[in-house]
């Protein structure tokens, strides 16, 4: 009798024992996946710029970031400072303030699509930069046979998104030319042309003359 207790009292024991190691086992194993899933998150967060590089000096906090998006240290924004201005208008916002549509053409200043916040405009490094690119674009337009208000402005903002007749209004009113007068690429017709679109599109007088010329001296 007693060698049947202690044979039952072993295998009461063999279960304990298992169900102790099988419990110790999960502990261990959920303990493996919550070590690897920590240090996958901080690998991701590394990637995104959303942690500095193993060994940095640098903080999260000196990182700037715009929808997980890194700017660039030399970024600099329409009032001179270096955070990405949210609440101004699109173009400003982007340093662009003839809204260009982004596309593959390697303006100079111009972000790389990884660092770009807009998905569907142009960003620039600078005001000057974007500008620059505006004025390029509306010289080669011009250049092209575009060279009357309504021939330019149809091109530059479609009817299928703009109200094309008052946007060529008012920039024959402030060239203070008519819809049928010939424009010559001129450094003066640029500029007027460059200050009435960017006030169309960003709603304000935000190119000043000092700003057209450093951009225009770039070409």
């Amino acid at each position: 009798m007693n060698g049947a207790y202690r044979s039952n009292t072993r295998h009461t024991m063999d279960k304990k024992q298992k169900k102790i190691l099988f419990i110790s086992g999960g502990l261990l194993t959920t303990g493996a996946i919550a070590t690897a899933l920590l240090l996958i998150r901080r690998r991701n967060k590394s990637q995104q710029g959303l942690l500095p590089p193993s060994g940095s000096s640098i903080k999260p906090s000196n990182i700037l970031t715009t929808n997980n998006k890194v700017l660039p240290n030399t970024f600099r924004n329409w009032k001179g400072g270096t955070t990405y201005l949210s609440n101004m208008p699109r173009g400003i916002r982007n340093n662009n303030p003839g809204n260009l549509i982004y596309t593959n053409i390697k303006w100079n200043g111009k972000l790389p699509k990884a660092q770009n916040k807009d998905r569907r405009f142009e960003m620039f490094i600078a005001p000057e930069y974007g500008v620059r690119a505006m004025i390029k674009d509306l010289k080669n337009d011009i250049n092209k046979g575009k060279n009357t208000v309504p021939a330019l402005i149809s091109e530059y903002a479609p009817k299928h998104e703009n109200n094309t007749s008052a946007y060529i209004n008012t920039v024959c009113r402030d060239l203070k030319v008519s819809k049928t007068a010939k424009l010559l690429p001129s450094q003066n017709t640029l500029r007027l042309l460059v200050l009435s679109i960017s006030r169309v599109e960003n709603g304000g007088n935000y190119v000043s003359n000092e700003l057209f010329n450093k951009a225009y001296s770039m070409i």
